[in-house]
C-alpha cells in the first residue's frame, strides 16, 4: 500500500512536470470570460545565479505564502506587507525598496490590487520581471453578480480595467492556477531546481484539493434562504460565483478600499439588508470596521446584528488559524458559516 501511495505521487510529480512545461502555450478561455482582461505570464529567461538563490520578491503577505509554497528552500524571498496590511493603501519603505530593486523575479497580484505600490514598481523594476501571478485566471467584475454570466459579459465589455475584481484567491481553483503560474516562473528562472519547483507545486496542489474538498459540504449545507452576503468591500465575486451565494451589497461599493461610500450608498445597503433581512455584515481585518457598525444600529429587520471580520487581503499573524493560505480559508469558511446560521 505504501509503494502504491509513493508511486502515485511520483506520477502525480512526473505529471505536473508535464503540466508546466506546457502551460502558458495554449488556453482557450470560457466564453463567459471577459477575455481581453486576462493577464498573461511574460517571456522569462533563467537568470545567472553563480551557486546563490533566486531572489524573489511577493507583494502580498498571501502571495508570498503561496511563492513559499513552491519556492521552499531554494528561493530567497522577501514578501513586503506582513500580516494585517491591506494591499491597496500600502505603501513600501526603503527596507523593501531595497529588496524590490534587488530582486530577480517580483510576484504581483494583477489588476492594479496594489495600487499603492504600482508606481514604485513601475519605477524601480524596469529591468526587473514583474509576474502577475493570476495570469490566465478568468476575472469577474466587481460588484457584478457572478451567477448572471450574459449581466458579467455586458458589463466587463463596458468597464474599464479598473473594474475587474482582483481578489481571486477567494476560488481555490484560482490558487491551483497561481501554484502552476509560480513553478512555472521559478523554472524558467532557475531551471537547475525545476524539479524542485515541480514537487513543491504537486505536493501543494494535493493540499489545496483537501482544503476544496473539506470546505464544499459545510458551505452546501447553507439553505438558499440564507446564501446572501454583505461585505466590506467588492471582495467575495469569485467566493459567490463558486459556492452560489448572491453578493447583495458592500459598505464600501467598490473594489478598492481607498474608495468611499456616499450617504445615498450607505442608505440603499440599509434598505438592501431590510428587505432580504440580512443580519450579518462580514468585516475584513485589513481595514477598521467603524462604518459597518454604523449600519448596524439603522437597521429594522433585524433583532441582533453580527458584525463578523474575515481574513480578506492579508493573512493573519501567527496563531491566528489565518497564518497561510489554506488556514485563512479555513477559518473564514467557519466564520462565514456561523454568521449566517
Amino acid at each position: 500500500m505504501l509503494k502504491m501511495i509513493a508511486l502515485q505521487r511520483h506520477m502525480r510529480g512526473l505529471i505536473f512536470v508535464l503540466l508546466i512545461s506546457l502551460i502558458g502555450c495554449t488556453q482557450t478561455p470560457g466564453q463567459d470570460s471577459p477575455q481581453d482582461e486576462i493577464l498573461d505570464l511574460p517571456a522569462l529567461k533563467a537568470v545567472e545565479l553563480n551557486g546563490n538563490a533566486l531572489k524573489v520578491v511577493a507583494t502580498t503577505s498571501i502571495i508570498g505564502d503561496v511563492v513559499a509554497q513552491v519556492g521552499g528552500d531554494a528561493i530567497e524571498l522577501t514578501t513586503l506587507m506582513g500580516p494585517g496590511q491591506d494591499p491597496h493603501s500600502y505603501t513600501p519603505g526603503a527596507r523593501e525598496l531595497t529588496a524590490v530593486a534587488n530582486a530577480d523575479v517580483i510576484f504581483v497580484n494583477g489588476w492594479n490590487l496594489e495600487e499603492g505600490l504600482v508606481a514604485d514598481l513601475d519605477e524601480i523594476s524596469a529591468d526587473i520581471p514583474l509576474v502577475p501571478i493570476s495570469a490566465k485566471i478568468e476575472p469577474l467584475i466587481a460588484g457584478v453578480d457572478a451567477h448572471d454570466h450574459e449581466q458579467k459579459d455586458a458589463t466587463a465589455n463596458d468597464h474599464q480595467h479598473s473594474n475587474v475584481d482582483p481578489h481571486v484567491w477567494f476560488s481555490i481553483p484560482n490558487v491551483t492556477q497561481w501554484t502552476q503560474n509560480v513553478a512555472v516562473v521559478l523554472s524558467e528562472l532557475d531551471p537547475q531546481n525545476s524539479e524542485v519547483y515541480a514537487n513543491n507545486a504537486a505536493a501543494y496542489l494535493e493540499a489545496l484539493d483537501a482544503l476544496a474538498a473539506s470546505v464544499e459540504p459545510q458551505l452546501a449545507a447553507i439553505p438558499a434562504e440564507k446564501r446572501f452576503l454583505v461585505t466590506n468591500h467588492d471582495t467575495f465575486s469569485y467566493f459567490a460565483n463558486a459556492y452560489d451565494f448572491e453578493l447583495i451589497g458592500t459598505v464600501i461599493p467598490a473594489a478598492s478600499t481607498l474608495a468611499e461610500p456616499s450617504a445615498s450608498d450607505l442608505t440603499e445597503l440599509i434598505a438592501e439588508m431590510d428587505t432580504h433581512a440580512i443580519c450579518t455584515i462580514f468585516t475584513e481585518n485589513t481595514i477598521n470596521d467603524a462604518l459597518a457598525q454604523t449600519i448596524t444600529a439603522e437597521l429594522d429587520s433585524c433583532d441582533e446584528v453580527r458584525v463578523v471580520q474575515l481574513y480578506t487581503g492579508a493573512l493573519g499573524t501567527a496563531n491566528s488559524g489565518a497564518d497561510n493560505y489554506i488556514d485563512m480559508f479555513r477559518t473564514n469558511v467557519a466564520a462565514i458559516v456561523a454568521g449566517l446560521r
